[in-house]
This record gives C-alpha cells, sequence and structure tokens, in this order.
C-alpha cells in the first residue's frame, strides 16, 4: 500500500505542486488548509507522515503539532520561513521530528519525506539488528520499536527519538558526533545553528528520565554525544 502523507499550509499553490510532485513519488496526499480541515482528516483517516507549515489562519502549525502529538507518534515534518530559528526549536520541543525550511527543493522535501516514513516502517533501527537490547533496567525491542521502563511501563517514543536512542545503543561508550547524528537520524547535513540534536536529545534524556531510566548520556564538548553503559541482549 502507498505510504499517505497530509499536507497542511494555508498556501493553495503550494498544496497544489506538493501535492502532484509527491503523488508522482507514489505516495497518497491529502491536503488541509487550516487546523480544523487538518483534524477532521487526522480523525478520518491514518497517516504515514504530517507535513505542517507553521503560519497558519487561527489555529498555528505549532500549536497542532502539539495536540497531534500528545495522541499519536506519526512523524511531523514543520515547513518554516527563512530564518524562523525561534520557531524550528520550538517545533522541535514539541515533538516535531523534523523541519524544512522555505522555499524548498522539491527534491528535499521527497528524500525527507521518504526517510521518514521508512523510519516508521517496521523493523531494526539504524546499525543496530533485529533483537531486544537492555541497558539499566530498560528494554528495547527493535523490531517492535518498543521501550519498557525498568518497571515494566512502556516508554512512548516518537520515531526520531527511537531512532536516536538506537542510535547511541549502537555505539555504547563511543562519541557520536552531532554531523553523524544529523545525518543518521534526519538524514540530511547540518545548517547554520542547526540544533536539532541538541532538541531531539534533550526530549528523550526527559521522557527517559520520567520513565525512571537512567541513561548516562555525556555530552562531549564541541563534538557530540556518548551513551555510557553496557549494553546486552536479550
Amino acid at each position: 500500500m502507498a505510504s499517505r502523507i497530509l499536507i497542511v499550509d494555508d498556501d493553495q499553490d503550494i498544496c497544489s505542486l506538493v501535492k502532484t510532485y509527491l503523488e508522482r513519488s507514489e505516495f497518497e496526499v491529502e491536503v488541509a488548509y487550516d487546523g480544523p480541515m487538518a483534524k477532521s482528516a487526522v480523525d478520518r483517516s491514518v497517516f504515514d507522515l504530517l507535513l505542517l507549515d507553521v503560519m497558519l489562519p487561527g489555529q498555528s502549525g505549532l500549536d497542532l503539532c502539539r495536540e497531534f502529538r500528545s495522541g499519536s507518534n506519526v512523524p511531523i515534518i514543520m515547513l518554516t520561513a527563512m530564518g524562523q530559528l525561534a520557531d524550528k526549536v520550538t517545533g522541535l520541543e514539541l515533538g516535531a521530528d523534523d523541519y524544512i525550511v522555505k522555499p524548498f527543493e522539491p527534491r528535499e522535501l521527497l528524500a525527507r519525506a521518504r526517510a521518514a516514513v521508512r523510519r516508521r516502517q517496521p523493523g531494526p533501527a539504524g546499525d543496530v539488528a533485529a533483537g531486544t537490547l537492555a541497558l539499566d533496567g530498560m528494554t528495547v525491542d527493535m523490531v517492535a520499536r518498543a521501550v519498557t521502563a525498568p518497571g515494566g511501563a512502556p516508554v512512548p517514543l516518537t520515531f526520531a527519538e527511537f531512532e536516536l536512542l538506537s542510535l547511541l545503543l549502537a555505539n555504547a561508550n563511543a562519541t557520536l558526533p552531532r554531523t553523524h547524528i544529523l545525518q543518521a537520524v534526519f538524514g540530511r547535513s547540518a545548517g547554520l545553528y542547526d540544533r536539532s540534536v541538541d532538541v531531539l536529545l534533550s526530549r528523550l534524556r526527559r521522557k527517559l528520565s520520567k520513565a525512571g531510566v537512567a541513561l548516562s548520556i555525556e555530552s562531549v564538548r564541541s563534538v557530540g554525544y556518548m551513551l555510557v553503559g553496557q549494553v546486552t541482549r536479550c
């Protein structure tokens, strides 16, 4: 079955162009021009990816991102205008998996969409083989993409958060440069003042800590991050 994408943007010309381009690449695409239309579409259909413009009439794309993320881990890519650094960071903090800056090249959007949808497919993530891993009482099922806290409670992660955790587990006790993480998780190189990795790691730490998972993820100054610990296979 073709993957389904919802585009939420009040610019109907952009919606039409992007819809046509993605459909030519064998996606099924639906469009919405504001918050109510987007929520109606999500209520009646299942999507593999949401493309949310930040600037929408009425309810903003950031508000929609917060609302959708509270009840779903569907991948979300925010569409932001050039120079809106605060919106990019806010979107990531609210749970968006990535952002793309307008005006964008259709091929770049297609590559990001394919990467996001591919992460949604069941199976092992990153360089970690299929199976279940354990660290400090936490277990990670790589096939089901499920994380369980030491007490047995599930830890809901977005696709980008799980991808980052998988990458850290696969490279435990080794320093991962930010550029490597960005390419492996987001499928792109770093832009000027790009804080995607730092914000995503902060989200991951916060969720794991709230669930009682005390992982040691160290910041390596001016380089990147390192997960410290002994990873075992169950």
